[in-house]
């Protein structure tokens, strides 16, 4: 009877203990989470879960060090202490002064200590639990992931497949460069906020620019925006939605979706892809494995290919990024085949920023000198392209991956009304738009016709071509409803997911 009663003291113990750490990581969760991304939604949360430790494990190391250390180890010192303040009291009530543990609690009112225990003791795992869960429900809009399970299904409504759309490449096709800039916020230009234009060398580059490339649902981080850009459709994750352990399975990057890799590998192009961060992370290489990319290179497959490399958390330094960027194009432009070359840089990534020596020697010592200083160097890197007359044959696209999230200067880029992703394409003949605002969805039309081909009806995915002179208005999307209604549960969607092996 004692030894029965002794387990379970110990095991309402271990369960006290257990609700107070679920609690304190669920708080801690949802304090560090935007303090190291902004305002991040539960849909990111969900789809980074989806790929396991894996890529997790190969993202920034002081990132994940943080993570350990207020959201494991400081809920698990608090969950601790406690239980051990808990278990001070009971002692203190019901053995008076005469147990050695009970001394922190002798000089309390032993009346309050009645009242505490009495009527909230025993339930205060339940309310620590009703608090965090109340907190992380508020901070990660989980109301709205919750509409979005039953809302209409706009994505059946206005997707259109490219493989049911006539796209037709030139006679002659353009090489493209495509250029994704970390983080590339267009508020950065503003002189007011930052006292001169940060992205000035890129702003001196000839080409054109939407005046308003606006963020939208499903492609607020890296792959997502990358996803959107290159597919025409948004980023989200199909755990919550597929009723099976899919997402933790995934084996294939929505193999049923055709996005730009694809259709650039029907019409003959080389596809390359080159990152300075590991291809593990948020499923980036299989991505661009399973799109047709001829050639996926991470930070592991470019560090071998440096002498002394000197790597930052996250991978390789834009500057030698960019000079194994160089090499790779002289060795495509010399292959008499038609080819794309795509580069994701990473030095402006939040919370910090990372300072390559590169930077360091032009004497950036902040992170508006980050920014200032990775422009300058996809400048030059399209310089590099212009002097040994690559311009002729190669269109270059430069964007934002996605709006700046969690930075030192994050406040300052809060004092726009609407932020912007800055965008620039460049080409020796001009272009024209037939409008100034477009979407990440739009990229996918749009980079296809800016280098040749040609698409019927102008729509591909959810996205609507930019530079065609048909009128294409009656195509857009509606911008408040797709803020609205895009993440909401599709099985169209999902189909998109659904390998069929």
């Amino acid at each position: 009877m004692q030894h029965s009663n002794t387990y379970r003291h110990w095991l309402r113990s271990f369960i006290r203990f257990a609700t107070y750490l679920f609690a304190f990581f669920i708080l801690a969760l949802a304090i560090w989470v935007p303090s190291k991304f902004g305002e991040p939604s539960l849909e990111q949360l969900l789809y980074h879960a989806q790929f396991g430790t894996q890529g997790l494990l190969d993202t920034d190391a002081v990132l994940i060090k943080s993570f350990v250390i207020w959201c494991m180890a400081v809920p698990l010192v608090s969950a601790f202490l406690l239980i051990l303040i808990e278990y001070s009291i009971a002692l203190f009530l019901v053995y008076g002064s005469s147990h050695w543990i009970t001394r922190p609690a002798r000089a309390g009112n032993i009346h309050v200590l009645k009242v505490f225990y009495w009527f909230i003791g025993h339930r205060a795992p339940f309310y620590a639990m009703l608090g965090a869960c109340v907190y992380f429900f508020f901070q990660f809009s989980v109301s709205v992931f919750v509409y979005q399970l039953l809302g209409k299904d706009y994505f059946a409504e206005h997707y259109l497949n490219p493989a049911s759309v006539k796209i037709l490449p030139p006679a002659q096709p353009k090489n493209l460069v495509l250029i994704y800039v970390e983080s590339l916020d267009d508020t950065y230009k503003h002189k007011e906020i930052f006292g001169k234009n940060l992205l000035a060398s890129l702003d001196k580059l000839p080409g054109a620019s939407f005046p308003s490339y606006r963020s939208a649902p499903g492609s607020w981080w890296t792959i997502a925006g990358i996803t959107a850009t290159q597919c025409g459709l948004p980023l989200k994750s199909i755990t919550m939605y597929d009723g099976n352990d899919q997402g933790q399975a995934i084996k294939s990057f929505l193999p049923n979706a055709i996005c730009l890799g694809d259709i650039l590998h029907q019409a003959g192009y080389r596809n390359v892809y080159m990152g300075g961060d590991a291809l593990a992370f948020a499923g980036k290489g299989m991505f661009f494995k399973n799109h047709h990319y001829d050639e996926v290179l991470g930070r592991d497959e470019l560090t071998s290919q440096l002498q002394n490399p000197e790597l930052s958390h996250w991978g390789l330094y834009d500057d030698d990024l960019l000079k194994l960027a160089k090499e790779k194009l002289v060795e495509l432009h010399t292959s008499n085949q038609p080819f794309n070359l795509t580069i994701t840089t990473i030095d402006t990534h939040g919370p910090d920023g990372h300072f390559s020596k590169y930077c360091k020697s032009k004497g950036a010592k902040s992170f508006e000198s980050i920014v200032e200083c990775t422009s300058d160097q996809v400048s030059t890197f399209v310089k590099f392209m212009k002097k040994n007359n690559y311009l002729k044959d190669t269109n270059v696209v430069i964007i934002g991956d996605h709006l700046a999230m969690e930075n030192p200067v994050y406040g300052k880029l809060h004092q726009v009304k609407e932020r912007l992703i800055y965008n620039k394409f460049i080409s020796n003949k001009p272009v024209s738009r037939n409008r100034d605002v477009v979407l990440p969805f739009d990229m996918l039309p749009t980079i296809l016709d800016f280098i040749g081909f040609t698409i019927e009806g102008g729509k591909l995915g959810l996205g609507v071509n930019a530079f065609s002179n048909e009128n294409l208005s009656a195509k857009l999307l509606n911008y408040e409803d797709m803020n609205n209604n895009l993440l909401n549960k599709s099985d169209k969607y999902l189909e998109l997911w659904r390998s069929n092996n």
